[in-house]
């Protein structure tokens, strides 16, 4: 079965997803912000094991803080949405370097949503309740802290590998030049995002540090919806034909 889409149908789709999408994924950095911001970690400290004791103890932070940082995951199969613009910019690549990494990246976010984004705060469930009641028996403690993150990173696998392929895919078809977007763009693709905020961020003291790194998840988004939707709505004459529903004249 074809598809085909009105363009007036398409700019009302860019733009729910593009300003709502962005509204939507600005609460996720807050969320972010609580599960990952230390005012104490530097740049390179968000590289070292001194990022996973903030993750661990949530940095002091209250219960009722970690149970609102877990909305944002609930928001993700949405996220997962705005990855429609980039299939239309991308979908003259062929399947391997257009339609694939679209396809990964889209499965990378709803599993982050459930997996990641939900567990960042059970990682943090035995330093909350130790900091309540306290903790007699350090043995236990520190098995049952270990297989929670055991568990946790069994569970993300599947999401951190088709994270990195379909950021890596989409970035070289980018660069192969049979996309509708320029080589340049690159650096606006999710993997040029969190390459430039990586980058930014491990030269920044404490305490700016954080508020670009912690939220590195919600910049691999943002920046991407961001760009991807001001561009096809500025070159819609870009978009291919076989796309577009011509409509019959009245």
């Amino acid at each position: 079965m074809e598809f085909k889409i009105d363009a007036d149908r398409l700019r009302l789709h860019l733009k729910i997803l593009g300003i709502g999408g962005s509204i939507l994924m600005l609460w996720n950095g807050v969320c972010d912000l609580i599960y990952g911001y230390s005012a104490t970690l530097s740049g390179p400290a968000y590289f070292s094991p001194a990022v996973i004791t903030t993750v661990l103890t949530a940095d002091g932070r209250p219960h009722w803080v970690m149970l609102l940082a877990q909305t944002a995951g609930w928001l993700y199969p949405l996220f997962a949405l705005t990855y429609f613009p980039w299939w239309i910019g991308m979908r003259r690549a062929g399947f391997w370097l257009g339609t694939l990494p679209v396809l990964l990246l889209v499965y990378a976010l709803m599993m982050i949503g459930g997996i990641q984004h939900a567990g960042f705060a059970f990682l943090s469930v035995l330093e909350q309740a130790k900091a309540v009641v306290g903790c007699t028996d350090p043995n236990f403690f520190d098995l049952a802290n270990r297989y929670i993150i055991e568990h946790f990173a069994m569970g993300d696998l599947t999401a951190a590998t088709a994270l990195d392929a379909g950021a890596i895919l989409l970035a070289i078809g980018i660069l192969s030049g049979r996309t509708i977007f320029p080589r340049w763009f690159v650096i606006l693709s999710p993997l040029g995002t969190l390459v430039v905020t990586m980058g930014v961020g491990v030269l920044l003291p404490a305490p700016a540090a954080g508020y670009v790194l912690a939220p590195f998840g919600t910049w691999f988004m943002l920046v991407p919806n961001i760009a991807v939707t001001l561009w096809l709505w500025t070159h819609m004459d870009l978009v291919p034909k076989d796309l577009i529903k011509v409509s019959s004249p009245t």
